[in-house]
């Protein structure tokens, strides 16, 4: 953890303690280092400009699949950024023993876990929800020439960080588990990449992985977020609800296993 000396005198009492300073910590690692812009690159170039390269050379390009492109690109891409980027969150500190150093001062460790996952999301959230997104959505109304409605991207944007989240607290939830770097980034990637085939061998796991939130399973056309970008019904919000709460669970699972983490 970056600037440890930093922290300052802790007020909170019970589970906050240390929570204030814990968090600026961690977003003095997103938006105080560059690595904030540098994430904003590297999904602006992933997904606006494999969106522009698909649209502009293609002479019979369909508005209505770049939609689905996009959200191809926007949904699945980043998740490996964000398994990338939260394999270390909890390991990496407890292998150099910050997290023991931490715990030391006055500091709780349900703070720490949620100081984790606040920052993080946010980071998450802008860089590679938002800002990359934003961008794409300029593309889509500069070809069509016409300011297209901006609500069903916004929606489809929130999607897509419930989607990113899921990876986020499965991510740390392995971390709270494990000491080690492979594992966790293993189960991550793996889960990642095989959902595709675990949802077409049994369908009712659909409502419990986000892969068709943002990507469609045999080229179908059940994926949410291309739904909400072409204004199509959306037959049932229930996959959302369940992943959300799957995120609170994991964040939930996370505490109570740190809680009993000898350091």
């Amino acid at each position: 953890m970056s600037g440890n000396s930093d922290l300052l005198l802790v007020t909170e009492k019970g589970w906050r303690r240390g929570l204030n300073n814990l968090l600026d910590n961690e977003f003095a690692g997103w938006f105080k280092t560059k690595m904030w812009w540098i994430q904003c690159i590297i999904w602006v170039s992933v997904t606006g400009f494999m969106l522009a390269g698909v649209m502009f050379s293609a002479p019979d390009f369909d508005i209505k699949e770049g939609m689905m492109i996009f959200s191809i690109f926007m949904g699945l891409f980043p998740a490996i950024g964000v398994v990338i980027i939260m394999q270390d969150a909890l390991v990496g500190e407890k292998s150099e023993g910050t997290i023991a150093w931490i715990l030391s001062k006055p500091a709780s460790r349900p703070s720490v876990i949620l100081s984790k996952v606040t920052a993080n999301s946010l980071g998450v959230l802008v860089t590679m929800v938002l800002v990359p997104g934003l961008f794409a959505y300029g593309l889509f109304c500069f070809y069509t020439k016409t300011m297209l409605d901006p609500l069903p991207f916004l929606s489809a944007f929130g999607v897509v960080f419930i989607s990113h989240l899921f990876y986020l607290t499965l991510t740390l939830m392995l971390g709270a588990f494990f000491n080690g770097r492979g594992p966790v980034i293993g189960l991550g990637l793996g889960l990642l990449f095989l959902q595709q085939y675990l949802i077409a061998a049994v369908p009712a796991l659909g409502y419990f992985l986000p892969w068709k939130l943002v990507v469609p399973i045999n080229n179908g056309t059940d994926a949410m977020v291309p739904a909400l970008l072409r204004g199509e019904p959306i037959t049932s919000f229930l996959p959302i609800a369940v992943v959300f709460f799957e995120c609170v669970l994991f964040v939930a699972i996370s505490l109570w296993r740190f809680n009993r983490e000898e350091f």
